[in-house]
C-alpha cells in the first residue's frame, strides 16, 4: 500500500512538473535570458515562471553567484491537477544553457507546503517556510538545508530562538547571516524580530525598532545586500500594499520611511547584485532599483 501510494505520489510530481515545462524553451544568459527591466515593474519570465494558470507564491530568488533561481508555485490551480500544491522549483545554469525546470529535490520528501527561500550570504545554507499542517495557518516553521554541491542536506528545523509554537514567517538573511522574520503572539498582529547569527548559531531573538515594525502591516522585508536601506510594503486603511524604502544613517540608525511608486503584494527580493528587485504581484514581477538613488535623502548622497 505504502509502495503504491508513493507511485502515485512520484506520477503526480511528474505531471506537475510535465506542465510547467510545457512553456520552457532553450534560455540562456543572465536571469533566464530575460531583457532586464526598467523602472517599470514587469513580468519575470512569463510562461516559464509566471504562469498565468498557476498561483506563484513567492519571488523569484537567484543563489549569489547566479546560476541557480528558486520560486514558489501552486501548478494549474484552477484545474487542480494530481499531485498539485505549493512546491518550491528550481532552474539551473549548466554549461552556459538554463535547465528545464524542476521541483527542487531538497524538498521532495516534504509532503506539506513550501514557501518563502531565502540564501544566507554565500549561498551555502538556504532556508525554507514549511506550513507544518496544511489544514490549518496556526502552524508554519522555518527551515534550513545546507548546500552541498548540487543538492543539499535534508531540511531541519532552523533553530528552537525562531521556531516556536507560534506562526513564524521568514522575510530575509542581513549580511552578517542574522535573520529577520516575523512571529504571530496570538494578539491578532505579527511582531517582527531579529535572530543574529553569533559564533555559527542564532541567538536572541530581539525586537526590531519602527523601521521594521510599525503600527501598520508589514507584508514584507528585505535588507540590501550590502545593508544601506531596507524595503517594506505596507498594508493600511485606503492605502493598500504600497512599497517603502528606509536607508541607513551614518549613526547606524534609519531614515524615515519614504513612499515608492510601486504596489507590491510581498515576498521581496534583493538581486544579490542589488541591481534588481523581485516581488510578488499578478505573478512575479521585476524592476531594477534605480528608484534607490532617486529617492535617497540629499544629506546622505
Amino acid at each position: 500500500m505504502i509502495r503504491i501510494t508513493i507511485s502515485i505520489l512520484l506520477l503526480g510530481l511528474a505531471i506537475v512538473v510535465s506542465a510547467l515545462a510545457a512553456d520552457v524553451t532553450t534560455l540562456t544568459g543572465p536571469y533566464l535570458g530575460q531583457t532586464p527591466p526598467g523602472s517599470t515593474a514587469r513580468l519575470f519570465a512569463p510562461g516559464v515562471v509566471s504562469v498565468r494558470a498557476n498561483f506563484e507564491h513567492s519571488a523569484a530568488v537567484s543563489s549569489p553567484d547566479g546560476r541557480e533561481v528558486f520560486w514558489c508555485t501552486n501548478v494549474n490551480q484552477r484545474t487542480r491537477l494530481p499531485g498539485e500544491g505549493m512546491h518550491l522549483y528550481r532552474m539551473k545554469l549548466v554549461d552556459g544553457v538554463w535547465s528545464e525546470l524542476e521541483i527542487a529535490p531538497l524538498t521532495q520528501s516534504i509532503g506539506v507546503p513550501v514557501e518563502r527561500p531565502v540564501f544566507a550570504p554565500g549561498g551555502n545554507r538556504l532556508y525554507i517556510e514549511f506550513t507544518s499542517n496544511p489544514n490549518a495557518e496556526s502552524d508554519s516553521e522555518i527551515y534550513v538545508v545546507e548546500r552541498e554541491g548540487d543538492g543539499g542536506s535534508q531540511p531541519v528545523s532552523v533553530s528552537p530562538s525562531i521556531n516556536s509554537s507560534a506562526y513564524e514567517r521568514i522575510h530575509c538573511v542581513t549580511a552578517d547571516g542574522s535573520m529577520i522574520f516575523t512571529r504571530d503572539l496570538m494578539t491578532g498582529r505579527e511582531r517582527v524580530l531579529i535572530s543574529h547569527w553569533v559564533d555559527g548559531a542564532f541567538a536572541g531573538p530581539d525586537q526590531l525598532g519602527e523601521s521594521f515594525d510599525s503600527d501598520a502591516h508589514e507584508l514584507a522585508i528585505v535588507v540590501a545586500p550590502d545593508g544601506s536601506y531596507v524595503l517594506v510594503p505596507l498594508t493600511r486603511t485606503g492605502r493598500e500594499d504600497e512599497l517603502y524604502i528606509s536607508y541607513r544613517e551614518p549613526d547606524g540608525g534609519w531614515t524615515e520611511r519614504i513612499r515608492t511608486s510601486y504596489q507590491c503584494g510581498g515576498f521581496l527580493a534583493v538581486s544579490p547584485d542589488g541591481a534588481y528587485l523581485f516581488f510578488l504581484g499578478e505573478g512575479i514581477l521585476w524592476v531594477d532599483t534605480s528608484f534607490v538613488d532617486r529617492l535617497k535623502p540629499e544629506h546622505l548622497r
